[in-house]
């Protein structure tokens, strides 16, 4: 490697600071002290942790030492507070020596230069720090090395010590204060209840979202131990299919098994299938707001009854209203297991003949 090529590598705050570190030299001849002085240099706190790999860097260590290479990417934690040991109870953390550092750095560095090339003065040279906005990642493989192993399975031990200590201090998992990550957080009494409240709410969203899968799953198994049911089921999709076909416009059941038939609000016939009675049901809305004159309230009563007498005026179907919606129907049924996929194809075309005569008839009353 020439002396004037450059190599450069990442040091990540806790802030979300990323910054670039230039050299031209030997990275492995570049000490942890020099590289805190020049993050120093930038507003970086001194107490901060310098990780790498999992591991903690000591100020006299060199890159070589730790494994330091082009592209690597350095962590800045905060201090592990002095109750830390307490919270953890008491669970150390084994940090490698300086020669299980080396074989676990061989591994992973890759060679940049050339030892007859590179001049003990360029390695002196500072390096040159500058803010990095690129999202960049860098992954660390944990196998490379026993060394590298050992530091993994203690971090993983003193997290899950530190996660027991925390729930035990509080049983909605959130203690008042107490380590969080590699620092110290403070959670405040209204942040805790809303905590508390948010999970109370999320476990009765819970319990909701079990009963309607189990309410699900056991309507699905209805259905599949009745084979005539399906039979039924797939009578009404060859209905609609055809009555599809005869119109030249796609139709199919949704989640609730009804489909809207008609573009227009004002011509729109809902056809829906209902696997207690086995049928279809084709209706539509003749009124959507009953008469506030009682008088005329009972005369359409009247018109409304006598029109629905046999059924011969309502297309087999009937006339039913609600005084809650203040609503109006017409609608007609169709059995399913008695009726061919024909049935709704040549239904349509009587009942929307019938509801437009009703609903001039009703126009007519009002008016």
């Amino acid at each position: 490697m020439e002396a004037d090529d450059k190599q450069a590598f990442y040091v990540q705050c806790a802030d979300g600071r990323k910054f670039k570190m230039v050299i031209r030299g030997d990275l492995e001849k570049l000490s942890v002290g020099k590289i805190r002085r020049y993050l120093k240099s930038y507003g970086v706190k001194d107490d901060l942790r310098l990780i790498f790999n999992g591991m903690v860097l000591d100020d006299k260590e060199l890159g070589a030492d730790f494994g330091l290479h082009n592209n690597a990417v350095l962590q800045l934690e905060d201090p592990v507070p002095e109750r830390a040991a307490e919270d953890s109870r008491e669970v150390e953390v084994v940090q490698p020596s300086k020669q299980q550092r080396k074989v676990a750095a061989q591994g992973k560095r890759t060679s940049l230069s050339d030892p007859h090339v590179e001049s003990r003065s360029s390695a002196t040279r500072g390096p040159v720090a500058q803010e990095d906005t690129t999202v960049q990642s860098h992954h660390a493989d944990p196998e490379s090395s026993l060394a590298a192993r050992s530091v993994t399975c203690n971090s993983s031990g003193l997290k899950s010590a530190r996660l027991a200590s925390v729930k035990s201090n509080d049983g909605s998992g959130f203690a008042g204060t107490g380590p969080v990550g590699s620092g110290s957080r403070t959670i405040s009494p209204t942040l805790r209840d809303e905590n508390r409240q948010l999970r109370a709410e999320v476990e009765i969203l819970r319990r909701e979202l079990a009963e309607l899968q189990e309410q699900q799953h056991s309507v699905g198994n209805t259905r599949q131990k009745d084979p005539e049911l399906m039979d039924i089921l797939q009578n009404a999709k060859a209905n609609l299919q055809e009555l599809s076909e005869e119109l030249g416009v796609p139709l199919q059941f949704d989640m609730n098994l009804t489909c809207a038939v008609g573009r227009e609000e004002s011509q729109t016939v809902l056809v829906t299938f209902d696997y207690h009675t086995e049928r279809l049901y084709v209706y539509a809305t003749l009124l959507t707001e009953l008469p506030s004159n009682m008088e005329v309230r009972v005369k359409l009563y009247e018109v409304l009854l006598e029109g629905s007498l046999l059924g011969r005026e309502v297309c087999g179907g009937g006339i039913g209203l609600s005084l809650r919606d203040s609503v109006v129907l017409l609608s007609t049924t169709i059995p399913l297991r008695c009726c061919t996929s024909s049935a709704l194809k040549e239904t349509m075309p009587i009942f929307i003949e019938t509801l437009q005569r009703w609903r001039s008839l009703i126009n007519e009353l009002l008016s």
